[in-house]
């Protein structure tokens, strides 16, 4: 997050610039285990229940390491009063799908209160008149499309039960309202997830997105299986996705001859950002799907008790290379098996 690229803008507020400064120093010098800051960005989690079943999410596996259910209208107030002076943005989104909250527009309406930008992704297959003024009106700042390939095909090949059709016709729906109600926001993102079945469609999506009125269509890169990510080595990623990953290497996350990741990055999120679940489970990062691994719950005790816990601040130890140790932190874990993403 760049300081000069949030500080002028209209979320700015002279707390969340001064504890952005702080978060800023605290990671990139010195790699304090216990922070006085407190998230810049949360990413709080609707619920864990979705209408697709794509085959590397957990979600879509109906895998049982977390409890399912929706994020309660009363408990997301209770984490952006603690937590909403300081934060930029808010990614409203995490293992499901956001629009099946019926509570999710009075959330971003009450995020709007403390200035906060937010992001929603969906595959918007379920999708109504209703849902779609909301979209609009509620001061969504940023809608992320998944779609996965540009035909019925290539899409519902990874995205069980998609329907293309019906997406892209949303898509236009979406678009038309925005100028009808002469609304610049939210900005619309197609996120195509590039793999073998579609990367051949690369084109058409580039012609297709020009037609139906997204703002940016986006090519990200495939990887393994989300739920077990962190817990697998390199060069067993590689292999979990394997099946999956293009023949055009340079679309790829993975080298193909060495079978690892391209690049291992330095992790932020431990001073800079943060997860919620919809049951108020605080989890280090998006990416920690079994609940074991949790560091606290909002329900129980206040979240910057948690922020300074002993596992946030074993894991900050972790990540800034002043413990060594085995220990059964997940950020431990993550980083012995160079999972960081």
């Amino acid at each position: 997050m760049k300081l000069k690229k949030h500080i002028f803008t209209k979320n700015s507020t002279w707390k969340k610039s001064y504890n952005l400064f702080l978060a800023k120093v605290q990671w990139k010098i010195f790699k304090n285990a216990r922070v006085i800051t407190f998230p810049t960005e949360l990413t709080i989690c609707p619920g864990n229940v979705c209408n697709l079943n794509c085959v590397l999410c957990p979600t879509g596996q109906n895998d049982g390491g977390r409890q399912k259910g929706l994020l309660s209208l009363e408990l997301f107030k209770k984490v952006m009063d603690e937590c909403g002076p300081y934060l930029w943005k808010l990614d409203l989104f995490n293992w499901g799908e956001p629009l099946l909250n019926r509570k999710l527009f009075e959330m971003v309406r009450y995020s709007k209160i403390y200035k906060v930008k937010v992001c929603i992704s969906t595959n918007l297959n379920h999708f109504n008149d209703t849902i779609c003024s909301e979209l609009v009106l509620s001061g969504v700042d940023d809608v992320v499309v998944s779609l996965d390939g540009a035909s019925q095909e290539s899409a519902s090949k990874y995205q069980v039960g998609s329907d293309f059709s019906k997406v892209i016709a949303n898509i236009k729906k979406l678009a038309n309202c925005k100028k009808e109600l002469n609304y610049k926001t939210p900005v619309i993102t197609w996120r195509f997830l590039v793999n073998r079945y579609n990367e051949n469609e690369i084109e058409s999506a580039k012609r297709l997105s020009k037609e139906i009125g997204v703002n940016e269509l986006r090519f990200n890169k495939f990887r393994c299986d989300m739920g077990k990510e962190l817990l697998l080595e390199n060069d067993k990623q590689f292999r979990n996705a394997s099946s999956w990953l293009p023949s055009d290497e340079s679309l790829s996350y993975y080298d193909y001859t060495k079978k690892r990741k391209k690049k291992i990055r330095n992790c932020r999120w431990l001073w800079m950002k943060s997860s919620i679940n919809w049951n108020g489970s605080v989890s280090p990062c998006c990416a920690v799907w079994h609940e074991k691994f949790d560091f606290g719950n909002i329900r129980d005790e206040p979240f910057n008790r948690i922020w300074n816990s002993t596992k946030y601040q074993e894991a900050r130890k972790v990540a800034g290379k002043k413990k060594i140790q085995s220990t059964n932190n997940i950020c431990d874990i993550c980083y012995s098996n160079k999972a960081v993403i």
